[in-house]
């Protein structure tokens, strides 16, 4: 008895290969990394005109931080979401590892430092340690917003 993947041409025994099962695999692939770079554009679709800095430290690509906005009418953002800041500690409280949690704070240049010292302060106050600041390069400063 032959095995479904053997014919036999001319003669002789040609084994098949079913490529269906991994066209599956790679359509289902494709699907999820084009779902999963649309969540991460989504996560940094506010717009703000970020500040730069002379001297940086390069976050670590493979940490995924919560993203948090403040445009420049002093509103804040958690991810996509509009929160407020009441809200926005809630929310960032209930993360399951909180002290380990790292957190991007994304700041409009034209926003004042005492808008900006109240987040600060209380995300602070929750416990989390990891906190960064995002800004430009100053040799990249050409007026794009990120």
């Amino acid at each position: 008895m032959r095995s479904p993947s053997q014919s036999i041409q001319n003669g002789r025994r040609v084994d098949e290969i079913n490529m269906t099962p991994m066209i599956d695999v790679v359509f289902l692939l494709i699907i999820f990394f084009l779902v999963s770079s649309h969540l991460a554009r989504q996560e940094n679709r506010h717009a703000v005109d970020l500040p730069s800095a002379q001297s940086s430290i390069e976050s670590d690509p493979n940490a995924a931080p919560i993203n948090l906005t403040m445009d420049s009418s002093h509103q804040l953002w958690l991810g996509a979401t509009q929160v407020n800041l009441d809200e926005m500690i809630t929310r960032l409280s209930q993360t399951k590892s909180i002290v380990e949690t790292p957190v991007r704070l994304r700041v409009d240049q034209s926003v004042a430092y005492r808008f900006v010292e109240p987040v600060l302060h209380r995300i602070n106050r929750i416990g989390i340690r990891d906190l960064s600041i995002a800004t430009l390069p100053s040799s990249n400063r050409s007026g794009a917003s990120r």
